[in-house]
């Protein structure tokens, strides 16, 4: 097919994949500090179909997790533990306040539940979330500094094409017009006059669109949409090979990706690390670039009580299993005995670690309470207010915020 010139995943797509998937995904990170992330059987390789071969990482987000009951939870929590702390200002402080100033702060622009900040984001980029189903992401590492980024974004919505480009268009400041590529409609930005601006480095991609139906849109650069696009049309296949199986074997969750390992250099990790811990790093470097790849899943337990995380790490021999089985063990146990935090040290000595072969997987679950109080011990620390070390449960002042 012809070449289609280049471009990075667009900023509107992803603004709205971001921001839905910090909602959703922000609570759950924050209650599985210090663990790995996850694996288990699943026959949705159907999912990956879409997605161009050779491709380096892979990751699927199910978008109907945004509108569950758990996210709005979390949401709510977050929310009342950061931003509703610091609205809840002595009144001789606002007083004070009102006096010297009139303007809203950015903090009271943060909309106090998740469907005002659906609302935002619709506002904003004339796209709602909400109508996403789902979103795939997909990459390819540069070969060096000054290639090309390969990386797209395939957008299952029930978004207006109109929308999409008009949407593309105000947040990259460019017009587009559009062409056919072997019969499927693709969006390219006009040309544009260069600034005489010395610059470092490749030059910011172009954004481009394809449309390969009704409601499946791929954003992304040049070479990473021209690829999906082959695929669409039959020119060219889907991901195959090791990490479509590794994707496959994942376990249903609302978050599963799937990502190849890169070689690092040995001895320049080792200088440079070596110098900064004092220790010899040697053996690390070389049994990470004896992995292969890692996969895994967020999820939500069936009755909505739990957050999950399994992930699979595959190697390439059983030593460096073993070693990874050890490290991960030992980092976990290392990181729960430092935590002053007696909630979060809990959770991280539950996390589960096993090996089978050359795999290793770890593992954990963390019930809604237990994430929300972590929440609540993240947000007193991100607000200054103070929490008792041992427990993680604020005192006096910040207290009363999280009652």
């Amino acid at each position: 097919m012809p070449s289609i010139p280049t471009g990075t995943v667009s900023s509107t797509a992803a603004k709205a994949l971001v921001v839905v998937a910090f909602l959703a995904v922000g609570g759950v990170a924050a209650a599985q500090m210090g663990a790995l992330d996850g694996v288990t059987g699943s026959q949705d390789s159907a999912l990956l179909e879409p997605v161009p071969d050779g491709v380096d990482s892979v990751a699927v987000f199910d978008a109907s997790v945004i509108e569950s009951d758990t996210a709005e939870r979390l949401y709510a929590t977050g929310y009342n533990a950061t931003v509703g702390s610091v609205n809840a200002t002595e009144p001789g402080e606002a007083d004070e306040t009102d006096d010297e100033m009139a303007t809203t702060s950015p903090v009271e622009m943060v909309p106090a539940n998740l469907t005002g900040a659906f609302d935002e984001v619709e506002n904003e980029t004339g796209l709602d979330p909400r109508a996403m189903d789902q979103a795939i992401v997909y990459s390819q590492r540069q070969a060096n500094f000054t290639s090309p980024p390969y990386q797209g974004v395939i957008v299952e919505a029930d978004w207006q094409k109109s929308d999409v480009v008009d949407a593309v268009s105000e947040q990259t400041n460019r017009t587009y017009r559009n062409t056919t590529v072997d019969g499927v409609t693709v969006y390219k930005p006009e040309e544009r006059e260069e600034d005489n601006v010395t610059t470092f480095g490749p030059p910011e991609p172009d954004q481009w669109v394809a449309v390969l139906d009704g409601n499946e849109y791929v954003f992304g650069t040049e070479q990473a949409v021209a690829d999906a696009v082959d695929v669409e049309v039959d020119d060219a296949d889907p991901v195959d090979g090791d990490l479509r199986r590794a994707f496959d074997d994942t376990r249903d969750g609302y978050f599963r990706y799937a990502q190849s390992s890169q070689n690092v250099n040995v001895t320049q990790i080792n200088r440079t690390m070596g110098q900064s811990t004092g220790l010899n790093v040697t053996a690390y470097a070389e049994a990470y670039n004896d992995l292969h790849i890692t996969s895994g899943t967020y999820y939500i337990t069936e009755d909505g009580e739990a957050l999950g995380t399994e992930s699979r790490i595959l190697t390439n021999s059983t030593d460096t299993a073993r070693d990874v089985e050890d490290l991960a063990q030992g980092f976990i146990s290392i990181q729960a005995g430092a935590i002053q935090n007696e909630t979060l040290e809990t959770e991280l000595r539950e996390t589960d670690v096993s090996r089978d072969g050359t795999t290793v997987t770890v593992s954990r679950e963390t019930d809604i309470e237990t994430a929300e109080t972590l929440i609540r011990w993240y947000g007193s620390i991100l607000t200054g207010g103070q929490s008792s070390a041992a427990t993680g449960v604020a005192t006096g002042a910040a207290a009363a915020q999280f009652a």
